[in-house]
C-alpha cells in the first residue's frame, strides 16, 4: 500500500476504487447537483427491477422555511422531481424507512451520513441489511430551517412569496433557483452558499461530525471540486460530473451494470481526488470541542480560526436581529481564513503540509482526468 493510499484511507475510510461519472441523459445530468449520477443509478435500480422502492426526501416550503419529508418512490420516471441536493433538515426518516423495510423486498435509499447510520442499524434490527442499497453523498453540514430565510433576506426576496426552491442544477456548479409568485430568481450556487447560508446555520452535531465522506454507504458521491481549476472546464461544459467512492462489492457491481446499460459514463481516477478541503477540516482535532473518534490530523492556524469563526458566527445566526451584521462578519472572516492558509504554509504546520501535499498530487494528476474525456 502506497503512502498516498494510506493517507486517503485514513481520511475517507475504506474503499475499493474511485471513479468520475456522469449521467448519459442530458436532462438528468444538468438538473442534478453534479452530474446526475445519483438519479441515474436510482432510476436504473427501479427500471431494471433491482429494487422495489426508493426512499428519498420530498421538499416542502412554508413561508421561506424549507425542509424535507421522507417518501417512497416506485417509478423511475418520478425520480427526476427529486434530483439535486436538499440543503435543509428532513423529517420522518425512521417511520418511512421502517415502513419500506416491512412492505418491500429490496430498497434503495439516498441519505447523508447520520441517516445512513440509522438506516444500517434499522435494517440490521429487522434482519434486512442484505436487502438495502445505500447511496450516500459527502456532507459538510445540513443547514437548518432558518438558513433559507436568512438567504432570502440577504438577496432581498420576500419569504412569503417563495413557492419552491432548487438548490442546485442547471449546469455545474449550477444555480440556486427560487420560484416566487412573481417569477424565478437564479443565483450562482457558490454565491448563495457563501452568503453565510452554508457556514453558520447548522448545529454542533454537524460541526463535530467526523464522517463527511459517508463511509456507511455502498457508494459515496461528491462534487469534483478537487480537480484543479483548469481541469474543471470540460466538466462544466458537460454540465457536471460526480466523484464516486466505491465502498462495497454491491456498489461496484451496480456502478458497472448501470454503465453497461447506458445510464452513465464511468472513468476510474486516482483516489487522491476523493479528498476535498472539507474532509481535511472534518478530520482535524478541534480546540473548542472534545472530538476524538475519526481524528487524523492535528490543528493548524486555519482550522483553529475557522472553529472560532463558527462559534461566533453561529451566535449571530441564532438571532434574526443580528443577521445584517452576520453578512459583514462573514466577509471579514473570509479574508482572515485566506490569510490563515498562507500562515499555515509559511510556518510549515503539519496541517498545512498535508494539505499542500494533497493539492500538489491533485494538480499533477489533473491532466490524466481530462484526457479520459477524449
Amino acid at each position: 500500500m502506497s503512502t498516498p493510499d494510506k493517507i486517503v484511507r485514513s481520511l475517507i475510510g475504506n474503499y475499493s476504487a474511485v471513479y468520475i461519472a456522469w449521467a448519459t441523459d442530458e436532462r438528468i445530468r444538468r438538473r442534478g447537483a453534479s452530474g446526475g449520477v445519483g438519479t441515474a443509478l436510482l432510476r436504473y435500480l427501479l427500471e431494471h427491477h433491482r429494487v422495489d422502492a426508493v426512499v428519498v426526501p420530498r421538499q416542502r416550503v412554508n413561508r421561506g422555511f424549507v425542509y424535507g419529508v421522507w417518501t417512497v418512490v416506485r417509478q423511475g420516471e418520478e425520480l427526476e422531481r427529486f434530483s439535486g441536493s436538499l440543503y435543509a433538515p428532513t423529517f420522518g426518516f425512521a417511520k418511512v424507512f421502517d415502513l419500506a423495510l416491512r412492505r418491500f423486498g429490496r430498497i434503495a435509499v439516498t441519505a447523508v451520513p447520520c441517516y445512513v447510520e440509522a438506516a444500517r442499524r434499522l435494517a440490521r434490527l429487522r434482519g434486512r441489511e442484505h436487502a438495502v442499497f445505500i447511496l450516500g453523498p459527502y456532507c459538510n453540514n445540513t443547514p437548518n430551517v432558518y438558513a433559507v430565510r436568512y438567504a432570502l433576506k440577504r438577496f432581498h426576496i420576500s419569504a412569503y412569496e417563495v413557492v419552491s426552491i432548487s438548490f442546485r442544477g442547471y449546469g455545474w456548479p449550477g444555480f440556486t433557483s427560487i420560484w416566487t409568485s412573481g417569477g424565478v430568481v437564479r443565483i450562482s450556487f457558490p454565491i448563495f452558499w457563501d452568503s453565510g447560508f452554508g457556514h453558520y446555520f447548522y448545529g454542533r452535531s454537524c460541526f463535530v461530525c467526523t464522517n463527511p465522506t459517508n463511509v456507511g454507504a455502498d457508494l459515496s458521491l461528491a462534487d469534483p471540486w478537487t480537480l484543479p481549476a483548469r481541469e474543471r472546464e470540460p466538466f462544466m461544459k458537460l454540465g457536471g460530473a460526480t466523484l464516486v467512492v466505491v465502498r462495497s462489492e454491491k456498489g461496484l457491481n451496480l456502478l458497472r451494470e448501470a454503465s453497461e446499460a447506458g445510464y452513465l459514463v464511468l472513468r476510474e481516477v486516482d483516489p487522491i481526488f476523493a479528498l476535498p478541503d472539507s474532509v481535511l477540516i472534518k478530520s482535524t482535532a478541534r480546540v473548542f470541542a472534545d472530538v476524538k473518534n475519526g481524528i487524523s490530523l492535528s490543528p493548524g492556524v486555519f482550522t483553529i480560526l475557522r472553529e472560532a469563526a463558527y462559534v461566533f458566527g453561529r451566535a449571530l445566526a441564532l438571532r434574526e436581529g443580528a443577521w445584517p451584521l452576520l453578512s459583514f462578519y462573514h466577509r471579514g472572516v473570509g479574508w482572515l481564513l485566506s490569510l490563515a492558509l498562507l500562515v499555515d504554509e509559511g510556518l510549515g504546520t503539519r496541517w498545512g503540509r498535508v494539505r499542500r501535499g494533497i493539492r500538489r498530487l491533485q494538480s499533477a494528476k489533473g491532466q490524466e482526468v481530462v484526457r479520459m474525456l477524449k
